[in-house]
């Protein structure tokens, strides 16, 4: 299925933002905001129309850039500097369209129990890289960088296991990765932690905890992302 994204708020970061997501592969991605300077802006970078002004409360301006877009699976990022613009907009996408991936920025730390009491668990905030949220979320698995090991090159990684995921139904005592790293052990979806001695299978959605070296990121990335039984 087609997969096309929108994202709600335009900032400094918006064009490098854009540039990255093509170099993941994905193309159609638009930009919404209620200032239309930025839109104005960001349209003025590019030779094709990307950004769109008007009201992410509005069903039917959301529904007017593709938000329920026939076979096609929508992907909706909020990311203004306003809570509760994000939060009311990420409602309407999950609860009003079923929308499955639905990522938010969230300005307030004291804010994220809200989000979450709502069902937006997928949030941003210092510390994390909405980036990777994104393209995890799309059901691309990026490795998410939890703590450098200072001076030494090497991170504690964080990995999710995507559906059809090579490393699905492994154990996760016997998990053998094709370069040398500690494996922690994993917290599956419903947030219980598992050593890695435990006699356990990996399943999807799990989270698995690797320190590794930094060389090792796409590597670990091509390992966990792989088509099961392909």
């Amino acid at each position: 299925m087609n997969r096309n994204m929108i994202i709600n708020g335009i900032d400094s970061e918006s064009i490098n933002l854009y540039q990255e997501l093509l170099e993941y592969g994905f193309e159609d991605v638009i930009f919404i905001d209620s200032n239309i300077d930025k839109v104005k802006d960001m349209n003025d970078k590019f030779s094709n129309t990307i950004a769109f002004f008007g009201n992410s409360g509005s069903p039917e301006f959301l529904e007017f850039v593709g938000i329920n877009r026939v076979n096609s699976e929508t992907i909706f990022i909020a990311m203004t500097q306003s809570d509760s613009i994000n939060l009311i907009s990420c409602e309407i996408a999950k609860y009003k369209y079923d929308l499955k991936n639905i990522v938010s920025v969230v300005n307030s730390k004291e804010n994220i129990s809200l989000f979450n009491a709502y069902g937006i668990t997928e949030l941003y905030f210092q510390g994390r890289s909405v980036l990777e949220l994104i393209i995890n979320s799309s059901g691309i698995t990026l490795p998410i960088s939890l703590l450098d090991i200072r001076n030494k090159g090497t991170s504690l990684w964080s990995i999710k296991i995507p559906k059809d995921s090579n490393a699905i139904g492994m154990d996760l005592a016997r998990l053998n990765l094709p370069f040398r790293a500690i494996v922690f052990g994993k917290i599956d979806t419903k947030g219980n932690p598992f050593q890695s001695t435990e006699n356990i299978d990996i399943e999807e959605g799990d989270s698995i905890l690797i320190i590794t070296s930094n060389r090792n990121e796409e590597t670990m990335t091509r390992f966990f992302q792989g088509i099961k039984n392909a």
